[in-house]
């Protein structure tokens, strides 16, 4: 790489080699903001003021939460760390650095704060052992806290954006409760979320075996969205919703 290229530039060419599937995945869907603040405003309501961002990626979640009094966000990627870091410089509050929920040593490298939130959004499937990720959750937050997770829904999903993505599974929600709970949390909240999304997957990773989801569809995606999300949340009203191509979980830590 030419030591000419202006930092960020260098800094995103980095993630891109490090990752190149992944990195373009999170920045199409940085551009699917009514989805993005869909999912802030559904686990936002249990956020508390001190939150570790596990696997903040390049920042697209980390900037719904940047008013809290602290909030620390950790990804295993150097360039991605630096390219977060440089977002949200000017923010004080906001501590960025390298971490991995798969470490062990994680919970004394945070032992330093006092976080009463712990949030996880589409992490978990990417990494190998699930629970012990979570019983390091359990760890970290000091007692009462509240873990936020968000992961990709139903088995039958998994396909070709799946593996070029690195996920080891999809979840079940009755898999999910069980996970969760020998983690040694109480789930309060665990639904299924956007409804409205399986067929767009199931199409373009299960028949058409694509490895990224086309801008296209996510521009249109983004601009039907408000009626989705307006229709998702009326029907929930009536009814526990039983698919989604996500679910949401909001759990406590158990002492």
């Amino acid at each position: 790489m030419s030591n000419s290229l202006h930092p960020v530039a260098a800094e995103l060419a980095d993630l891109i080699e490090a990752d190149s599937v992944g990195y373009e995945t999170l920045r199409r869907m940085a551009s699917v903001s009514h989805y993005n603040r869909w999912i802030f405003e559904e686990i936002s309501p249990f956020a508390g003021s001190h939150i570790l961002e596990v696997g903040c990626g390049i920042g697209n979640m980390t900037a719904f939460f940047v008013d809290c009094e602290l909030l620390v966000a950790i990804d295993r990627l150097q360039a991605s760390v630096a390219l977060t870091r440089r977002r949200y410089q000017g923010f004080p509050n906001v501590r960025v650095m390298q971490g991995d929920i798969s470490d062990p040593q994680l919970p004394a490298q945070l032992a330093t704060w006092p976080f009463d939130t712990a949030l996880c959004v589409n992490v978990l499937e990417h990494v190998d052992d699930d629970l012990s990720a979570l019983r390091r959750l359990w760890q970290i937050l000091q007692p009462g806290g509240r873990l936020l997770l968000l992961v990709p829904a139903g088995h039958y999903m998994y396909g070709s954006l799946d593996q070029a993505l690195g996920h080891y599974r999809r979840y079940e929600r009755a898999q999910l409760a069980q996970l969760v709970e020998e983690a040694g949390f109480q789930s309060s909240v665990l639904r299924y979320m956007n409804l409205a999304g399986i067929p767009g997957w199931w199409l373009n990773s299960r028949v058409l075996k694509r490895r990224l989801l086309p801008e296209g569809q996510l521009r249109w995606f983004n601009r039907l969205a408000p009626v989705f999300i307006r229709g998702e949340r009326l029907l929930r009203r009536a009814w526990d919703v039983p698919a989604g191509q996500s679910l949401v979980c909001i759990a406590q830590k158990k002492t």
